[in-house]
């Protein structure tokens, strides 16, 4: 997660890390899992009137193609992503998007996977910023109240229950202690590196800012253990020929568009 709208690696000066092509790369030769995303995937950016940047507008639509080809099974729907996808030519993306307490088109509140011989529930809960915001397509629900009855019913007709939280930990602490949910994937600009610990009965795990790292996790059969690799996306890891090609389209006309933009 938190990509925000860039499929290129993190542009930091010393050993930049991240970007879809690499993240491709690993996903194709590990082992078979979920691929998940927490939320924080497109650029929020907005110009002094208001109004979504167009450049943070075009990086939006390539990167919706970019994760179109991960395949991903889930993607959080949180507060930041809502000005990207109001502005989008249309809303309808395909993309597995997931939501308990922000509605609006191609939203769902909770998405059910068969992995491994199990049913597995994914829904998440996301901060909603001040209320005279305004996200035009979208509500905005209080996270515990619209999540609650979910999470309830997911833990009757699955194996695992997995909660993506942005920026609202202590709503996802109370959710946890119902005792219906497995795992809380914690998205909001970590970068520091934690084991797994448990509230309640929930494994808590962080996600890594601006998709520098992919998060790793496995789960013991019986929910007794996790352990949580987080893989750096460094120069070590090869390009994904296919992303890499997307990324190199998506390069030309950003430059295109910034140099009309910016330049005078």
């Amino acid at each position: 997660g938190e990509q925000r709208g860039s499929i290129a690696p993190c542009g930091c000066p010393d050993r930049p890390r991240g970007g879809l092509p690499r993240a491709a790369s690993y996903l194709e030769k590990s082992t078979p899992g979920l691929v998940l995303n927490a939320g924080y995937w497109l650029d929020d950016g907005q110009g002094i009137d208001g109004q979504p940047r167009a450049d943070a507008t075009l990086k939006n639509q390539w990167m919706i193609q970019g994760l179109t080809q991960l395949d991903a099974d889930a993607i959080h729907v949180s507060f930041n992503d809502l000005f990207g996808l109001s502005n989008l030519p249309q809303q309808d993306t395909n993309l597995p998007l997931v939501s308990a307490n922000l509605q609006g088109a191609g939203i769902q509140p909770f998405i059910v996977v068969e992995h491994a011989d199990k049913r597995i529930g994914i829904t998440g809960i996301s901060t909603t910023g001040h209320p005279s915001i305004e996200t035009p397509g979208f509500t905005r629900e209080p996270s515990v109240k619209a999540a609650l009855p979910i999470i309830e019913n997911l833990r009757k007709s699955t194996d695992m229950v997995i909660l993506f939280a942005h920026g609202v930990p202590e709503e996802a602490k109370r959710l946890a202690r119902t005792g219906h949910v497995d795992i809380i994937i914690d998205t909001n600009e970590h970068r520091s590196f934690e084991p797994p610990f448990r509230v309640g009965e929930a494994f808590w795990v962080r996600s890594h800012v601006q998709g520098m790292r992919i998060g790793e996790l496995r789960i013991g059969t019986n929910k007794e253990w996790a352990l949580d690799r987080k893989i750096d996306l460094d120069d070590i890891m090869p390009n994904h020929p296919r992303l890499q090609k997307v990324y190199e389209e998506a390069s030309v006309e950003l430059e295109a568009l910034e140099k009309e933009l910016f330049t005078r």
